[in-house]
């Protein structure tokens, strides 16, 4: 008989050398709102999602076409919950709802996503991004595609805790271990589970003081991000030789 697959919760990306990533699959998180937004341009018909570090790196794509493939980019850089002057995109997902991206790739850096993504780079596993926009659809990929232990890691803000990252992460947990093949000792699990427990029956509500709220006066993209199930769109990752890469979709029936 196979042994369980663990889940574990990374709470911010400064606690992530406290984890071994080459044999698990990782899970990165936004919820406000990088991943959310590249989950909704993928799902529009986005060709791929190319996360870069550094504002430097996006710019090189400006302007930038390959008539070989018919591949054009868009390109998204935030700072600080603002678009970076001279770029048209944020990691707002309304700027990419109800839109269609065929053909099309997008190229984003943001404060806290694209930096969690990139310290999970040396994951053995590979990467998935969720949001609350399309749990079910990664949680499906996980139980039916992976044999590897599981590690959510959530982004936060600029290396510190926050807590609509840490409920999702709760949500996605607990959906998990509803399949007997997986199984959690981490107090990181217990304390997410718990926290969403609290929050489940109007999550909004519940991050009425959070931090991101007082911060930002974002609230429709707030609301946005919050609505669950509302595509089966997993964005997985493919590794380039260079040490790159981009997320593609792929779509749970």
């Amino acid at each position: 008989m196979k042994s369980k697959r663990n889940i574990d919760i990374c709470l911010t990306p400064s606690l992530m050398e406290l984890f071994d990533l080459s044999a698990k699959k990782v899970v990165v998180i936004d919820v406000f709102r990088a991943t959310s937004a590249m989950c909704v341009f993928l799902h529009n018909g986005g060709d791929r999602v190319i996360p870069v570090s550094t504002i430097e790196e996006a710019k090189k794509y400006k302007y930038k076409s390959n008539p070989l493939i018919k591949q054009s980019y868009l390109v998204a850089a935030e700072r600080n919950g603002a678009i970076v002057p001279g770029f048209d995109l944020g990691n707002s997902p309304l700027l990419y709802h109800d839109k269609k991206f065929n053909d099309v790739s997008l190229v984003i850096t943001t404060t806290n996503g694209t930096l969690a993504i990139n310290k999970s780079r040396k994951s053995g596993g590979g990467m998935l991004l969720a949001s609350f926009l399309n749990i079910n659809a990664v949680a499906e990929h996980i139980v039916s595609h992976d044999e590897l232990d599981v590690l959510i890691v959530c982004s936060g803000w600029k290396g510190r805790f926050c807590i609509e990252d840490v409920l999702l992460a709760g949500l996605l947990s607990q959906v998990l271990l509803k399949n007997n093949r997986l199984q959690s000792s981490s107090d990181s699990v217990l304390l997410a589970q718990n926290m969403y427990s609290l929050a489940q029956h109007n999550v909004f509500r519940f991050l009425e003081n959070s931090s991101y709220r007082k911060r930002m006066n974002l609230d429709k993209d707030v609301k946005y991000c919050l609505q669950t199930n509302i595509m089966n769109t997993v964005p997985i990752w493919q590794a380039d030789e260079l040490g790159g890469g981009f997320f593609y979709a792929s779509k749970e029936t």
